[in-house]
């Protein structure tokens, strides 16, 4: 009996993690560093960016949040964008064709 309860907590303590599987905090890191590389290189659009960027915590307590941001994966994903976007030709260009592409989950924004 005790070890079901052990086994129990156990797998509420990994239910986080599950949830985190679907997309792992590397890739996390990379699309947010995309997207505020574009909220600054396109202010016009920094509202679509950041509605974006906050859809890829959906779901998630702030506490799944912060761990998630301070892993060693998430900061990869992060830098190796972030290291890379600034040398992007035309920056506005390149953030549009992201911005026409909506996460899972989200509506694609509406451009007149």
């Amino acid at each position: 009996m005790r070890f079901r309860a052990v086994l129990g907590c156990f797998a509420i303590a990994l239910l986080p993690q599950l949830a985190l599987a679907a997309r792992p905090p590397g890739e996390l890191g990379a699309l947010q560093a995309v997207f505020s590389f574009c909220a600054k290189a396109d202010p016009a659009e920094r509202a679509n960016y950041d509605r974006q960027a906050d859809s890829l915590f959906r779901g998630l307590t702030p506490q799944q949040i912060a761990a998630v941001r301070q892993s060693a994966e998430y900061k990869r994903g992060y830098r190796m964008l972030a290291d890379i976007l600034p040398g992007t030709k035309d920056p506005v260009l390149a953030c549009q064709a992201i911005s026409a592409v909506p996460p899972p989950g989200l509506p694609k924004p509406h451009h007149p």
